[in-house]
């Protein structure tokens, strides 16, 4: 009985035993595809972590490289103001691609960084544009300085030759003017009276009732031959002009008051001149002058004593 009931529980704990083996195998298979799964996503998450590191380093990089460009940039502008309306458009375009750049950096995604690499080739190769076209210019500057210098040097020494001449040419008129004036030599006045049909010489100041000037007008043969006009001044002992009129004449930008005017027919030889001037009223006694001009120009002076 006993061996009937061991074979019987035998028999019983057979199909239990199968159970308890399909389960295990079933766990295994379980537990395998879980631990297969964990190494896979623990590889991708290390994929990940490592296209992580790779993008960030990559991004440090290109933000790098692109500070350095603009440091650079911004160098080379600010050595170089004087070009900047040449280079304005070349800088808006490098302006704007920095800030592509920039938008693309901060965005920080492997495409975006990979676009920044891209777009920092094409930055960098505008920049070297930017550095030829400003060496370039800066060649023309130079030689249209030099050109500039030389000119400077030519145009002063053209001015120094046209003062030198303004200079001469002064002079030379200087001289013509002073040429061009004629000069009273010989003059001599005195007063005269009438006696009977002619004057004689007086210089008794009651008496006078004429002044007369005769002088000399050189030989000059700067001056045009034709009439000339000489104008005499005839001051009192008070320094005052004796005028019947009071006409005037202009000298050195003044108006001058004269005693009387003489038209003379000037043919560039020796010409004796007498002026003969009315006086009108009585003269006092004293010392009495006579000025005589050309041109404005005061030519000749004498005096004469009336008692």
């Amino acid at each position: 009985m006993d061996n009937d009931s061991t074979k019987a529980d035998m028999q019983e704990q057979g199909p239990k035993k199968g159970i308890v083996i399909i389960v295990i195998a079933i766990l295994l298979g379980t537990n395998g595809l879980l631990l297969w799964q964990f190494f896979e996503k623990k590889n991708s998450l290390d994929d990940a972590q490592q296209k992580i590191v790779t993008t960030t380093a990559e991004k440090e990089a290109v933000q790098a490289q692109l500070n350095q460009i603009k440091t650079e940039y911004e160098k080379v502008k600010s050595e170089n103001t004087n070009l900047q309306t040449e280079l304005s458009s070349k800088d808006e375009e490098i302006k704007a691609k920095v800030a592509e750049i920039q938008r693309l950096i901060a965005i920080g995604g492997p495409a975006q960084i990979a676009k920044a690499k891209a777009e920092m080739a094409q930055l960098r190769e505008m920049n070297s544009l930017y550095m030829a076209q400003i060496d370039s210019l800066n060649k023309v500057n130079t030689m249209l300085q030099a050109e500039n210098q030389n000119l400077s040097t030519v145009l002063n020494d053209e001015k120094g030759k046209v003062q030198s001449l303004n200079d001469v040419n002064s002079k030379l008129a200087g001289k013509v003017a002073a040429g061009s004036v004629l000069r009273a030599v010989n003059i001599k006045t005195e007063g005269l009276r009438a006696k009977g049909n002619k004057s004689v010489v007086t210089n008794k100041a009651k008496q006078v009732t004429q002044v007369r000037t005769s002088f000399l007008l050189p030989e000059n043969k700067v001056i045009d031959p034709g009439a000339v006009d000489i104008f005499l001044r005839l001051l009192g002992p008070d320094g005052a002009v004796i005028s019947s009129d009071q006409a005037t004449f202009e000298s050195n930008g003044q108006a001058l008051v004269y005693s009387m005017k003489q038209s003379v027919e000037y043919a560039n030889a020796d010409l004796p001149v007498q002026a003969l001037w009315t006086t009108g009223t009585a003269l006092v006694k004293g010392k009495y002058t006579v000025e005589i001009y050309h041109s404005g120009n005061q030519i000749g002076k004498s005096t004469m004593d009336l008692k």
